[in-house]
């Protein structure tokens, strides 16, 4: 390189950087080297100093200093672009300073998610990776096959008061049973239903005359014997007072108290299951990772820097992939699971109760306990006057008011312990319902072992 010169010497400088050296030492004050021969045995003695670097030219840059020099700081790491997690944060005022999953002091500090991990795994180009949750629509059907045997008439000479199609539904009715007409009739006037059946009771609640039918067979002045089968069974039936109430009645002993039992298992089932949500440490621990994992990728983000998430945003964690093939968030936090403690990948098998009441409605035992109650006072309200029918129905009347006062005290139980369940995840009350708690921890528990069986194995 060409050496640079502001002055006026001439520009037969060599390109050399020896030369131009020469050159500058050959310019210098004589009067130096007046003492060259006095220390000239000193200098064979001693190696003199290497000579300074010439000066900058004025105007040029500094030259950078030795690479052997720069100052490094271990501590400082430019932070890798990662994927975001799409979660739904928790909005602060709605976690501090209240008892809850996220301000669980033990579960923040337990387990500490290192980033390096989380960059390695997700430090890729954001990519259009989507997920696609199934839906799975359980349908229950219950279809009654109607038997469409034709009813024999036993004689040509007898009397047929009743519409033909009804006289055919009745005929069958009562051909299930082989019992005489008059030995059903008098198992209806005492109530004893056991042997028939809610449903087949039901089914003749639905084939009883209509009000024209009972004027014609309460008009009939013949011989009894000489109606038809059907027609005789309508006619001895008009005869017992209350008969429909007395049917209604039937129906009702004979469901109320499976019904009532059903009921209350579903309620010891949810009660049960929300008591292992509100316990399960590895639970907790589980979720403090997420929240970590969370953060650390949504980091700098709206998203970010969140207290706590809604229980959703469990269900999307295997929607976040990660750059290494098959691998996904979820994946990622079942292995730092492991890392920490390996029994928390056991966390499923303590909630057993979820499981089982993800597959009961909350809604409908709210539903079937105010039919039963209604049905129950609307019953108590027919049989007023009746004597006989309050006699019959008494027992029943009675430990059906103290079952239902039960079951509205273990209701009240349950409503208020959910609601605590809620308010312990940090959910909106008036939005969020227990079935859909139970549902997503449900699904998390399904996804989160097939997790740890792909990434632990």
């Amino acid at each position: 390189m060409s050496c640079l010169s502001t002055t006026n010497e001439p520009e037969s400088c060599s390109s050399e950087e020896s030369s131009c050296t020469t050159s500058s030492i050959t310019t210098s004050d004589p009067s130096s080297m007046s003492g060259q021969s006095n220390s000239l045995n000193d200098a064979q003695h001693k190696a003199p100093p290497p000579p300074p670097l010439p000066p900058p030219a004025p105007g040029a840059p500094p030259p950078p200093p030795p690479l052997a020099t720069t100052p490094t700081n271990h501590n400082v790491r430019k932070k890798r672009r990662v994927r975001s997690f799409f979660w739904k944060p928790i909005p602060e005022e709605k976690v501090r300073g209240k008892p809850n999953i996220w301000t669980l002091a033990v579960r923040q500090q337990q387990y500490q998610i290192d980033v390096r991990s989380v960059e390695e795994l997700f430090g890729q180009q954001e990519d259009a990776a989507t997920g696609l949750r199934g839906t799975m629509a359980t349908t229950g059907t219950s279809t009654r096959i109607s038997r469409s045997r034709s009813f024999k008439e036993s004689s040509k000479h007898e009397v047929s008061i009743l519409d033909s199609k009804r006289g055919m539904n009745v005929g069958i009715f009562l051909k299930q049973f082989k019992k005489s007409n008059r030995s059903i009739v008098e198992d209806i006037r005492r109530g004893e239903g056991e042997i028939y059946g809610a449903e087949l009771l039901k089914d003749l609640l639905k084939l009883l005359p209509d009000t024209e039918e009972i004027k014609k067979l309460q008009a009939f002045k013949g011989d009894p014997d000489k109606l038809t089968l059907v027609d005789s069974f309508m006619y001895l039936l008009i005869q017992v007072p209350r008969f429909e109430v007395r049917i209604e009645a039937m129906v009702l002993r004979e469901e109320f108290f499976p019904c009532s039992a059903a009921m209350s298992h579903d309620i010891d089932v949810i009660r049960a299951a929300t008591e292992e949500l509100m316990n399960c440490e590895k639970l907790h621990a589980i979720l403090h990772l997420v929240l970590q994992a969370g953060n650390i990728m949504n980091a700098g983000g709206y998203a970010g820097n969140a207290v706590g998430f809604k229980l959703s945003s469990l269900l999307s964690l295997a929607d976040t992939k990660a750059n290494k093939p098959g691998m996904n968030l979820l994946h990622f936090v079942a292995m730092e699971a492991k890392k920490k403690d390996e029994k928390l990948l056991k966390f499923p098998d303590n909630l057993q109760h979820v499981q089982s009441a993800a597959r009961i409605s909350v809604e409908n035992i709210e539903l079937e306990f105010s039919s039963l109650y209604v049905r129950i006072k609307s019953l108590e309200e027919k049989v007023q006057g009746d004597e006989q029918l309050q006699l019959q129905l008494e027992p029943f009347l009675q430990s059906s008011a103290q079952t239902l006062q039960d079951l509205k005290r273990r209701r009240l139980d349950l409503r208020k312990e959910g609601n605590t369940l809620i308010d312990f995840f940090c959910e909106d009350k008036d939005t969020f319902k227990l079935d859909e708690c139970f549902r997503i921890f449900q699904d998390f528990c399904i996804k989160f072992n097939k997790a740890v069986k792909v990434s632990v194995s």
